[in-house]
């Protein structure tokens, strides 16, 4: 070129031929080169005092640059600073970097820039190495370094470690009060979720300004905690520290009560901010969140100007508030305005297609992304991806996700959620692995629905899996990822793992507690969650009304009532969570659970408006105290007050009805399910399915269920229940394993129902070799439910001294249930020394225990020591304790009668017991003999007898046999195990009457027919 004008030198710096002519430039000992100083140039004059600094324009800098290279001018160290850091302001690294290069002389303030250059390009690796040499160098580190540092720490996401040594790295360099390192440390902890830690530091700084305010209030406000945000605020504001736009923004963003939403808009209007279109985009926001549409227009119409933000405000306002042809009608306004839509604009209106009535207007604006070109757009498609997953249309969003040209992280995260959502585990998984395949960084969010993805059985392994690739990725220290790895270790019931992930938490916040007491409680592990509550408390840990409810949930039992149940009513009192309607409902369900159901009637009476969820709870309470006529009833009124009924509704109606084996009752049941679409809800579809069991139709309930390889697990251990239940143990055992040849996992369920049937079945050695294989083969971990049926399998073949060996050695404590299995077979081998321990444990953790007190007595009975019988007695009438009494009822014509021993209430009495002694007699002529080695009076023999033929069963049976023609099949119930000598006289009367007899107690069926019963004497 002849003539050079500045604008030819302009693109020197990023030319090829930059760095020879750069080199003579930098280098002091060229004669051709000069001080910058000494130029007299007054563009240069002018230029020397900021230097780059307050350039704002790419060109003009760039200019400027080229004009110094030019005329040979040597810049000073302080200039090439601030060059420095005006290419990275501009994005041009490689002439930051070259220009840092160049410097014959370097000073802390270079490295400093540049280590805030490498930061700001989101080299934060670079950075760190820079800091390094920094060091090495022997250069001084200051706060600003530090804050920008922990500023790349905060940016990566997984930079934990960094931040925790930079945060020493000021202890012991003392920058703990400079106000940019404290800032900045501030903000680190705030990213990661670490609340205690970030206040703590907040608490510690000798000098807050205005940012370390506002930081502390964005990290709050990111992780949800508007309430500490607002607090900041007031606190902020009684030490007159000066709010600016973004401490209005963040607080606007957090504000959640409309009064206090109004005070903070007469602080923005004193402060003179009302014309801040950031600050009133913040108020278009906020007034849309709080439902006052109305509000947020006359912000916007009295705006004296519109950015691209405030449209999208409105439109989002509208959107919340389900006014979807004003969002459209809003976007057609900011057409006509002719307001530049950009990706955000269309990612706002996106947001309002996500529902099923709106999948339209998202096709159209998908459309329109189209046309202008926004289909590249990482963020749109994107929101794209969003709505159509909130459309659950499944198909349209992984189309559209295989065309995108560019996926992020939340294109990948969006996918498998969505996939989490519909319970396609599998591939949520599959799309994991590909990511990790094709070496994508991964995010909390990430593993956060992986995670999730793990709650079948069959993904347990998964779980440890993923817990090992979150250390290799170094977020082992994010409690998102905490949390839902103590959740997941829960729901496989390994309690171990969960309580080493628990404890290895740098911090806890109220969701990892709650976890934590929750997964305890659905465990079945009451002491542990409570012990944790307690811990809790101790520590001066905050709760809240989940807290409450899951701690409510572990008291089970009388024992609890007293001990933890009332006090724990008596805290949420206190605290002031009895006001809230799930708290009330979980004491509701406390109380049904611990026995007490006239407590549970006291809490459900002071409900001003009952909903379906305290109706659900108090049909639930009525259901496990055994009162099922009282729960259908409750049922029956709940639908007279034309409260909508859940799938949770019906599915404890089902199960009330089930446990009286009303047929009927649940056939109309069904029909009702089937009326209003819920009979295709797997809860309730497995409701149905156990309510036919229950009741006796087990070809019903083959009728009801799916093709093998469609079957959920669950509708496998209902039928592998089922077949037990009627003695038919080898169906059992062939379902069991064609549900695993289908490769479906067993879980505990499935083998609480398979160990019970070898139980019942007396099948000890395919039962003991089940067992054997639930961990090795299954991996199923040992719970107590799945000893209790090994015990009672020991115990009912008389392996007594095995039963006793057992409980030594299992992996979990003995509780109650436990103890009761192994009395209940000492009482039928009459074992009495083995019994007295198994009653004395039984005792000793529950004093009231009536059963305990029922048993021994036959126990004693039995081996004839009737002192002993006489001082249990005693002991009960001294504990105030009484016999749950046995009853046994039919349903003939309708209606069901209800029978006690020695009942006499009957109408129809003398007939009844005119038909029970035609049936002593022939019963004698055909060769019985009676029992009557479990009768607990010292009497004579024939006392002894007549006491036998006035039990609940018989007298329900007789007025059977007179109330129906001949031959007619009869089902009769008890609430509890049927006797033996009744069960002799059963099979007896079936041969002698030629009836086929069901009788159903809590435990089977047994199917009389022709002298015979289908439990082959063995239950």
């Amino acid at each position: 070129m002849h003539k050079k004008t500045v604008i030819s030198w302009t693109a020197l710096p990023s030319s090829s031929g930059y760095a020879p002519r750069a080199n003579l430039f930098f280098n002091p000992l060229n004669p051709r080169c000069r001080a910058i100083h000494r130029c007299t140039n007054p563009v240069i004059s002018a230029f020397l005092p900021k230097g780059f600094s307050e350039i704002t324009q790419e060109t003009v800098g760039k200019s400027l640059h080229a004009f110094c290279i030019k005329n040979y001018l040597r810049l000073s160290i302080f200039h090439s600073n601030t060059l420095i850091n005006m290419y990275s302001k501009f994005g041009k690294f490689k002439a930051a970097w070259h220009v840092f290069d160049e410097m014959p002389h370097i000073n802390e303030v270079t490295w400093n820039t540049m280590i805030s250059a490498l930061v700001r390009v989101s080299l934060y690796s670079d950075a760190f190495l820079l800091f390094s040499q920094m060091r090495a160098q022997g250069f001084e580190t200051n706060g600003f370094v530090i804050a920008s540092l922990l500023t790349g720490c905060t940016g990566s996401g997984a930079m934990v470690h960094q931040g925790f040594q930079l945060h020493g790295l000021i202890v012991k360099n003392g920058f703990l009060y400079d106000v940019y390192a404290g800032t900045a440390l501030l903000n680190f902890y705030a990213a990661y979720g670490f609340y205690s830690c970030a206040r703590n530091i907040f608490e510690k700084m000798p000098e807050k300004n205005v940012v370390s305010w506002t930081s502390l209030m964005v990290g709050y406000s990111d992780h949800g905690d508007f309430m500490e945000v607002i607090n900041l605020y007031k606190q902020m504001r009684l030490e007159d520290v000066n709010a600016n736009q973004n401490t209005f923004t963040t607080v606007i963003t957090s504000t959640e009560d409309e009064l206090l939403g109004l005070q903070v808009l007469g602080h923005v209007v004193k402060c003179g901010y009302e014309s801040n279109v950031s600050v009133t985009n913040s108020l278009i926001s906020m007034f849309g969140n709080l439902g006052r549409v109305q509000e947020a227009c006359y912000v916007f119409n009295h705006m004296s100007d519109h950015d691209i933000i405030s449209w999208n405000s409105m439109i989002s306002a509208y959107s919340r508030n389900c006014s979807y042809q004003d969002s459209f009608q809003c976007f057609n306004f900011m057409r006509h305005a002719d307001e530049n839509l950009d990706p955000i604009t269309l990612s706002a209106l996106l947001s309002v297609c996500g529902s099923l009535d709106n999948f339209l207007w998202g096709d159209a604006v998908h459309g329109l992304v189209h046309k202008l070109g926004f289909d590249l757009n990482l963020s749109v498609c994107n929101t794209l991806l969003g709505m159509y997953s909130e459309t659950a249309r499944s198909k349209e969003m992984t189309k559209l996700f295989s065309e995108m040209h560019v996926k992020d992280l939340i294109s990948w995260n969006s996918l498998i959620a969505r996939h989490v959502q519909e319970g396609k585990y599998l591939d949520a998984l599959k799309v994991l692995d590909e990511m990790l395949q094709r070496n994508i960084s991964i995010n909390h969010v990430t593993f956060a629905s992986a995670l999730a993805a793990c709650s079948d059985p069959e993904f347990m392994g998964e779980v440890k899996t993923l817990h090992a690739l979150v250390f290799t990725s170094g977020l082992q220290n994010n409690l998102i990822v905490g949390n839902a790895l103590v959740m997941m270790y829960m729901k496989h019931r390994m309690m171990r793992e969960a309580e080493n992930v628990f404890e290895r938490m740098p911090c806890w916040e109220l969701v990892t507690w709650n976890t934590l007491i929750g997964g305890y409680a659905d465990c079945e592990e009451p002491d542990r969650a409570i012990r944790i509550f307690n811990l809790m408390r101790k520590q001066e840990e905050p709760t809240n009304y989940i807290t409450t409810v899951h701690v409510l949930s572990c008291c089970v039992g009388p024992k609890y009532l007293l001990s933890h149940g009332m006090p724990l009513h008596a805290y949420a009192i206190r605290t002031g969570f009895n006001t809230d309607d799930y708290v009330k409902n979980s004491l509701i369900t406390m109380y049904g659970k611990c026995n007490d159901l006239n407590s549970s009637k006291d809490v459900f009476y002071e409900f001003v408006n009952k909903d379906y969820v305290s109706w659900n709870a108090m049909v639930a309470a009525n259901v496990y105290n055994g009162h099922g006529e009282e729960a259908l009833k409750r049922f029956s009124e709940m639908n007279e007050t034309g409260i909508h009924m859940d799938q949770f509704s019906y599915s404890a109606a089902l199960v009330a009805a089930a446990n009286l084996s009303a047929l009927e009752e649940g056939q109309q049941l069904h029909g009702l399910t089937v009326k209003f679409g819920l009979d295709t809800h797997q809860y309730v579809m497995t409701h149905i399915t156990d309510m036919y069991g229950k009741c006796g139709e087990i070809n019903d309930v083959l009728k009801m269920l799916p093709e093998p390889n469609a079957r959920p697990r669950v509708l496998w251990n209902i039928l592998i229940s089922a077949f037990a239940r009627h003695g038919s143990f080898q169906e059992s055992q062939k379902a069991f394993h064609e549900m695993v040849n289908t490769g479906l996992k067993p879980d505990h369920v499935t083998f609480v129902s398979l160990l019970s049937a070898c139980s019942h079945g007396g099948l000890v050695d395919e039962g003991l070799e089940y067992y054997s294989s639930m961990t090795r083969k299954f991996g199923v971990d040992v719970g107590i439910q799945h000893c209790v049926c090994i015990i009672d399998l020991l115990g009912r073949s008389g392996r007594l001294l095995e039963a006793e060996n057992f409980i030594k050695k299992m992996p979990v404590p003995p509780n109650d249930f436990v103890w009761r299995s192994l009395l209940a077979a000492c009482r039928i081998h009459g074992n009495s020394q083995l019994g007295k321990q198994a009653v004395d444990h039984l005792l000793e953790s529950n004093p009231s225990d009536d059963s305990a007190f029922v048993l021994y007595s036959n126990v004693c009975a039995t081996t004839g020591k009737w002192d002993a019988v006489h001082d249990l007695r005693v002991d009960m009438e001294l504990s105030n304790v009484k016999k749950k009494p046995a009853c046994s009822w039919i349903k003939i014509k309708r209606k069901i009668s209800c029978f006690v021993i020695g009942d006499k209430s009957h109408y129809q009495s003398d007939k009844i017991y005119g038909k029970l002694n035609e049936l002593k007699k022939k019963s004698k002529e055909a060769g019985y003999v009676p029992d009557t080695s479990f009768a607990l009076q010292d009497i004579d023999e024939e006392q002894k007898e007549d006491h036998l033929w006035k039990h609940s069963e018989r007298l329900a049976l007789a007025y059977g046999l007179i109330s129906t023609p001949n031959g007619y099949g009869l089902q009769i119930f008890k609430n509890l195990r049927v006797c033996v000598d009744c069960h002799f006289v059963f099979k007896f009367i079936s041969k002698i009457e030629g009836r086929k007899i069901v009788l159903r107690d809590p435990f089977r069926y047994h199917h009389f027919s022709d002298g015979k019963c289908s439990c082959g004497d063995y239950w």
